[in-house]
């Protein structure tokens, strides 16, 4: 019982990183998430030329790699931390205009409609307030054929003592699918990995 606020503290931080621990935090994740980043990165394939979106884009690393495969990249996170880390971490595509971040809601893109190539999340979307308002509003940005990959806890691993269950709402693998399908997204995917066990990967296809 006595380690339950210290879960607490560490899960609203995770969801929504800020002050001093929160800067700590994005150091951590910058090598403690790579792994699962880049096979994020992986399935979306960026190309080059491609609008791409990262929703909860942390410290920025994976915004610096879509960058790197040439792809016009806009970010969107809730936590203001993270987007003074992620820009002084990408200074250089942003002046030089390929890049631009956002402070959002988790709930809405600050995109016009049939915008966006692709879109990336990882370790994100089970922090939202409404899931499958999100996820529809992301096919609402996203061209036709345009590409989504998110990435989740595994709900078949046990959760670590350091997750609240009332912030880390891991969804069932077949909600998450199901919601999916209802924000009419077609061509949903689930991916595991062996050396990952912890994390699932789900790629879509808007239409």
């Amino acid at each position: 019982m006595a380690a339950a606020p210290v879960a607490r503290y560490l899960s609203r931080q995770a969801a929504h990183p800020g002050g001093a621990f929160g800067h700590l935090l994005g150091r951590i994740w910058l090598t403690e998430t790579a792994a699962v980043n880049d096979v994020a990165v992986e399935l979306l394939a960026p190309a080059p030329g491609e609008r791409v979106c990262e929703i909860g884009f942390g410290p920025g690393r994976t915004l610096a790699l879509l960058a790197a495969a040439g792809a016009e990249v806009v970010g969107v996170e809730v936590s203001a931390a993270m987007v003074a880390i992620a820009t002084r971490r990408n200074a250089e595509p942003i002046a030089a205009g390929s890049m631009a971040l956002h402070r959002g809601d988790g709930t809405t893109l600050p995109l016009p409609e049939d915008s966006l190539d692709a879109v990336l999340s990882v370790h994100n979307f089970y922090f939202w307030p409404e899931p499958p308002a999100a996820l529809a509003d992301i096919a609402r940005a996203l061209r036709p054929g345009g590409r989504l990959v998110l990435t989740s806890l595994a709900d078949d691993q046990p959760l670590a003592a350091r997750f609240d269950p009332a912030i880390y709402r891991v969804p069932a693998t077949a909600d998450a699918t199901a919601w999916l399908h209802a924000a009419g997204f077609v061509d949903v995917h689930v991916e595991r990995k062996a050396d990952i066990p912890t994390a699932v990967w789900f790629s879509a296809t808007a239409t």
